[in-house]
This record gives structure tokens, C-alpha cells and sequence, in this order.
């Protein structure tokens, strides 16, 4: 299994949540939307994005992402001890 290291934890202005990557990221990361599960690679961010979060709460839209890019790319997503935390409630943050 490949592993990548989550750097920033985002929700956009569009209410996606975007998880970028230390690095360029792998270049098959792009074909995580071929589970059609609302999660697609961002190439100009560097880092995995949600449709818009409507009815989840940031965490299970973050176990929603880490989940499908391991069970659809055989990718372990990990978080960084240093990582950047943005327009994220100090609840919903991952301890």
C-alpha cells in the first residue's frame, strides 16, 4: 500500500473539503473519481476534494475521503503532526 501525508485541511469557499499532500501527489490519484463516490483529485491544489458537504459533518466527510482513496487506490492517507487546520471548527478537528 502507498502512503500519502495530508499537510492542510480545508473546506473551500464552495464547502468542499480538501485534504492536500505534502509533494506533487501520485499521478494516478486522478483516477479516484472512477469509484463515483464524490471524491476527485485536485491537480491544481494538490489534494483530494468532496462534492460539496450538504448533509455531513467535516470528520465524516474527511473518513469519507481517506476511506474510498484506500479502498479505490490502495493509498493510506496519513496526517502530518504540523498540519494546517483552515475555516474548520475546533470541534470537528481531529485530536
Amino acid at each position: 500500500m502507498k502512503n500519502e501525508i495530508i499537510k492542510e485541511i480545508v473546506v473551500n469557499d464552495e464547502n468542499e473539503l480538501l485534504l492536500k499532500v505534502i509533494g506533487e501527489g501520485s499521478p494516478d490519484n486522478q483516477y479516484v473519481y472512477r469509484e463515483a463516490a464524490g471524491v476527485y483529485w485536485d491537480e491544481n491544489q494538490k489534494g483530494f476534494k468532496s462534492t460539496p458537504i450538504r448533509e455531513w459533518t467535516v470528520l465524516e466527510g474527511f473518513f469519507h475521503i481517506t476511506d474510498i482513496v484506500k479502498s479505490g487506490l490502495n493509498v493510506e492517507l496519513t496526517i502530518d503532526e504540523n498540519v494546517e487546520w483552515k475555516n474548520i471548527p475546533d470541534e470537528e478537528k481531529l485530536k
